[in-house]
């Protein structure tokens, strides 16, 4: 551990080559890590807390891979990449920022995947210049945006954006990001925000109760927006302001005041658009013979707002809207995923007996004892985290959680730095998971060593965790995760813990059938086609890949998949006009060499 150093705690200049593991920094004066010049930097499963200024700073022509390291409690950025500078994250934690959690500058790039940024300034912010690729990330609670997207080449896909302080995801003037399968739930603001001259392409994105328009778009900005889904805004669900020009194809609406305002000015192109429980709709509803006839500009006049706020909030006269996920659903989100046929089987009961708890309940009769909290038991990347979120939107939906979404925390969440601190910090995270799901990710991390008195204050932090779920057993339900035998030893530790975790789901490693559909699925939703060859090329990799302590399980697959794009596109680009195949066609040419193991 490096605490309270007098400057920067890690420096890489020139060309240095710096690879560390398992490093403790915190306080430093300074930086955590600093990179200048050409140097080389890769840092894995560490943790940077408590530094004066930026906990990782990026600069030059500096490249830098992050793998699994944690970074809070910063006054600046959590990660500053500036100038030429290129970093990869992989699966970090990037928490309580003054600034940013991740900040690109000039002509910065940054890879990014599993990446979850809670409790920053703002989230994630792409200045004018750089390259951006966010892959099942996840932006929480920020005080202002998201993430911001400038004029750079952006790409996010999947992952999703929670409660931000202002607008879920911003284009700012000029940006042409492209947006796949992300959910925006309860921005205080509007869901998206393009600024003018932006024109993304934005493809199946949910908002879900935006405090203002699901999506708003300035004076002269374009883009193509298809597939998106917006659930209760608090304004008009798009807004288009004058000389805004996009393609809207297939927005769902439901539960709004008004679907389209629209100032004079705009010029949208409309097609199969729809509304469902919308007062004040232009679209039709989904069983209206016709739908919208074709591409239809919105004029001025009917549907017009004055401006972004132009309408109020729904005021619950009519109906009590649906809920808004039903449980089939659900259910059958939950059977597609690859794998995890005992987890899916166990969800299923799971809901079975809580749906009969509550006729028995509805009949007057005593409710069985039932603990809805759950050990999540299995290694790194084999869907924990997805599954909960979908148990916690299951839950609800049924009616047994307010909200259902999901927080995640780990010990630095949990666990305070001096007396006193703990106890608030874990109060605080629970307070945010009322109505919905606290997920603890290597929950066994606050036990006790086994033989080991447990010295510091994540004891303090198992009680306080088992005292809030006493006091409010039915308004969140809290699932613990970790390695098979860590966990067992973690609920163990503690009687209160062993009385309200009775119930394990174990999350099988993934094998190789499960591992090709994975990378099958990943080259689907991006447009690739993976070729038979390549198919039988990739079997024999994961045969092949060891599975020891660096084997990722899905995300190993995802890994796969990015590197496989990258070798492709190297090699399109030696063609000088390549065909429309040849750009979506992944080959065994593309698989990557087995790693090379440890020494």
């Amino acid at each position: 551990a490096v605490v309270r150093t007098g400057a920067t705690a890690l420096v890489a200049h020139g060309s240095a080559a710096l690879t560390a593991r398992e490093v403790t920094v915190r306080d430093s004066a300074a930086n955590g890590l600093l990179a200048t010049g050409t140097a080389a930097v890769d840092l894995t499963d560490s943790e940077l807390t408590g530094c004066r200024y930026s906990a990782v700073h990026l600069g030059e022509r500096t490249m830098t891979a992050l793998t699994r390291v944690r970074v809070g409690a910063t006054p600046e950025h959590g990660v500053h990449a500036v100038d030429e500078a290129t970093v990869t994250l992989t699966d970090a934690r990037l928490a309580d920022c003054g600034m940013s959690g991740l900040d690109l500058a000039g002509a910065a790039r940054a890879e990014a995947s599993g990446l979850a940024v809670t409790r920053c300034l703002a989230g994630v912010t792409a200045g004018a210049d750089g390259a951006l690729r966010l892959t099942d990330c996840e932006v929480t609670d920020a005080e202002r945006a998201g993430i911001t997207l400038g004029r750079g080449d952006a790409e996010v896909s999947g992952g999703r954006i929670l409660r931000p302080g202002t607008a879920g995801l911003v284009c700012t003037t000029g940006a042409t990001p492209r947006v796949t399968d992300t959910e925006i739930r309860e921005a205080t603001g509007s869901g998206l925000v393009v600024a003018g001259e932006a024109a993304p392409r934005v493809t199946g994105v949910r908002i879900v109760r935006p405090g203002k328009n699901g999506l708003i778009l300035d004076g002269g900005a374009a883009g193509v927006f298809e597939d998106l889904d917006i659930v209760r805004p608090g304004f008009p669900a798009v807004h288009l302001a004058d000389r805004a020009a996009p393609t809207l194809r297939r927005i769902r609406v439901r539960d709004a005041a008004e679907d389209l305002s629209a100032e004079p000015g705009a010029r949208p192109e409309v097609v199969d658009c729809v509304s469902i429980r919308v007062k004040s709709a232009r679209w039709p509803a989904p069983e209206t013979p016709g739908g919208v006839p074709g591409p239809k500009p919105a004029g001025p006049g009917a549907g017009q707002s004055s401006g972004a706020e132009g309408a109020s909030r729904p005021d619950g006269s009519a109906e009590s809207p649906a809920s808004e996920e039903t449980l089939e659903e659900l259910l059958g989100e939950l059977d597609r995923l690859v794998g995890l046929a005992r987890v899916k089987q166990d969800v299923a009961s799971l809901v079975k007996l809580m749906r009969t708890v509550q006729r028995r309940e509805s009949a007057g009769l005593a409710a069985p004892p039932l603990s809805r909290h759950l050990v999540f038991a299995g290694n790194p990347g084999t869907g924990k985290t997805t599954v909960a979120r979908l148990y916690g939107r299951i839950l609800a939906a049924v009616g047994l959680l307010e909200r259902g979404h999901l927080v995640e925390a780990d010990r630095s969440s949990l666990v305070g730095e001096y007396v006193g601190h703990t106890g608030p910090k874990t109060q605080r995270v629970f307070q945010e998971a009322m109505g919905g799901v606290l997920f603890i990710d290597e929950a066994y991390s606050l036990a006790p060593a086994q033989g080991g008195g447990g010295n510091d204050f994540a004891q303090e932090a198992i009680a306080t965790l088992v005292k809030l779920m006493e006091d409010h057993r039915d308004s969140v339900v809290v699932i613990v995760a970790g390695y098979p035998n860590e966990m067992e030893h973690f609920i163990d530790s503690n009687p209160g813990l062993s009385s309200r975790f009775n119930r394990t789901l174990m999350f099988e490693d993934y094998d190789t059938e499960e591992l090709l559909r994975i990378v099958e699925r990943h080259a689907t939703s991006h447009q690739y086609d993976l070729t038979d060859a390549a198919r039988a090329s990739l079997t024999g990799y994961f045969e092949l890949l060891p599975r020891d302590g660096r084997f990722g399980n899905g995300r190993s697959a995802r890994q796969v998949f990015q590197a496989m794009t990258e070798r492709q596109a190297y090699r399109v680009s030696e063609i000088e006009t390549p065909s429309e195949s040849e750009l979506m066609t992944l080959s065994e040419l593309d698989v990557p060499e087995l790693p090379e193991p440890p020494r």
